[in-house]
């Protein structure tokens, strides 16, 4: 007992001595200097590791040496191995990048294809401007991804302090990759919604107004992405300036850059979404019916919300000193709003999809429509089309004219807007 008595303390201090000089072994010159000027400021003794990462005043000491005496990188060397020496682990949030990304970019390259795939085989409806949009959005989304996904695997949503230098490097350059991409995603989204309304709006004043607005999406989403590609000149500076080896010409304030594209970003959102509210409201259809297809319009006002949280999680983006940490739930954010954007954008025609799969008697005659002519409200046989016949009874003779008129109409099947009366449901019947 006496001897476990002398040897398990010595066996204490020569482990603390050891993790003292492992520490200081590993430390940077620099670093080395502030943790000697440091002690005088503690009550610890400077072989106690443990007393000292409990003491405030000696860290923020020693913090505030290193910031102004070494280098960024010589900063982060020193700040992991003493975080190392004191127990504290490095933090980690990629997975939550990975996750989100995989699956909402899933569900929206799910909902890309089943849209244009019906579009492509539907015999009542053909590709038009809106599919080809939607389509380049989810191609813009998968090179959005992509860099993302790297990004993460260089070790962003990490710790900076438990990143080497090259990897802060790859992990920015991937971002600064994939940050136009978002723009283009949302762009192409933002345009491809006005083009589906072109489909069924026939108001004169709304056109123009639709047009308008299709006009200056375009023009604001080429802007916000060459003002992302260019935010910064000379453009390395981007994924090498954190290392304060080089120094920027001109760069934007990208707080203040993203908080007023967000601003406008939202407002259009709603402008949009709005937009063919009001005349769903005034269409001839059973309530039921109204509040369903109204609701799904509504859908995209999710994206909103998600937008508002973007905003909020960039408040920090130009303020830590811990960007590839802090700086996670601004990524996961801008994807689930550009994927959840193509989602909305898809949802009318995937509706329309589901609704022939789970009624294809509809899909041909029962709608009325003419799959050779989408012109033609009335599948009429060609011998009735401005005909005439003669009836004769007991001598007196009935002259009868049938005239079909055709009436352009807009490829609207994507949605049902309008329940087909009865009486030209039996027209139908009777003509088939």
């Amino acid at each position: 007992m006496v001897l476990l008595r002398v040897i398990v303390p010595w066996t204490i201090i020569l482990r603390t001595c050891l993790a003292q000089q492992d520490l200081l072994g590993q430390l940077p010159h620099c670093a080395v200097l502030c943790f000697a000027a440091a002690l005088p400021t503690t009550t610890c003794s400077s072989t106690d590791i443990g007393c000292l990462c409990l003491d405030p005043p000696f860290i923020n000491t020693v913090t505030a040496c290193n910031a102004g005496n070494c280098t960024v990188v010589e900063t982060l060397q020193s700040t992991n191995q003493t975080y190392s020496a004191c127990g504290v682990p490095i933090r980690s949030q990629g997975n939550i990048i990975t996750g989100i990304a995989a699956s909402f970019g899933a569900m929206a390259w799910a909902m890309v294809l089943m849209r244009l795939i019906d579009r492509y085989f539907s015999a009542q409806t053909k590709l038009g401007w809106d599919d080809s949009l939607v389509g380049l959005a989810g191609l813009s989304s998968i090179a959005m991804t992509v860099p993302c996904l790297l990004a993460v695997r260089y070790g962003f949503g990490t710790d900076i302090w438990g990143l080497t230098p090259e990897k802060i490097t790859n992990s920015l350059h991937s971002l600064y990759v994939a940050y136009p991409f978002y723009m283009t995603t949302e762009a192409f989204c933002q345009v491809s919604i006005p083009a589906f309304y072109l489909r069924f709006m026939m108001d004169q004043k709304t056109l123009v107004f639709v047009k308008s607005l299709m006009v200056f999406v375009t023009a604001f989403g080429i802007a916000n992405t060459f003002c992302m590609i260019f935010s910064v000149w000379p453009t390395n500076y981007f994924w090498d300036g954190w290392k304060g080896e080089i120094v920027a010409d001109s760069a934007i304030d990208m707080n203040l850059f993203s908080f007023v594209r967000g601003g406008i970003e939202i407002g259009l959102d709603l402008v949009i979404l709005c937009l063919p509210l009001p005349m769903l409201a005034k269409l001839h259809m059973s309530l039921q019916k109204k509040i369903h297809i109204m609701s799904m319009f509504c859908v995209g006002f999710v994206i909103t919300g998600v937008s508002c949280a973007r905003l909020h999680a960039l408040v920090q983006f130009s303020k830590t000193s811990n960007p590839t940490y802090d700086n996670t739930p601004t990524i996961y954010w801008c994807v689930i709003e550009a994927d959840l954007f193509i989602i909305v954008a898809c949802m009318p025609s995937i509706h329309a999809a589901l609704s022939r799969l789970s009624s294809p008697s509809d899909t041909a005659n029962s709608t009325g429509y003419d799959r050779s002519d989408k012109s033609s409200y009335f599948n009429r046989s060609k011998g009735l089309e401005n005909s005439g016949s003669n009836e004769t009874f007991s001598g007196i003779s009935k002259s009868t004219e049938v005239n079909v008129y055709r009436t352009e109409r807009s490829d609207a099947s994507d949605v049902e807007l309008v329940d087909r009366p009865p009486y030209l449901r039996d027209f139908d019947q009777k003509s088939a």
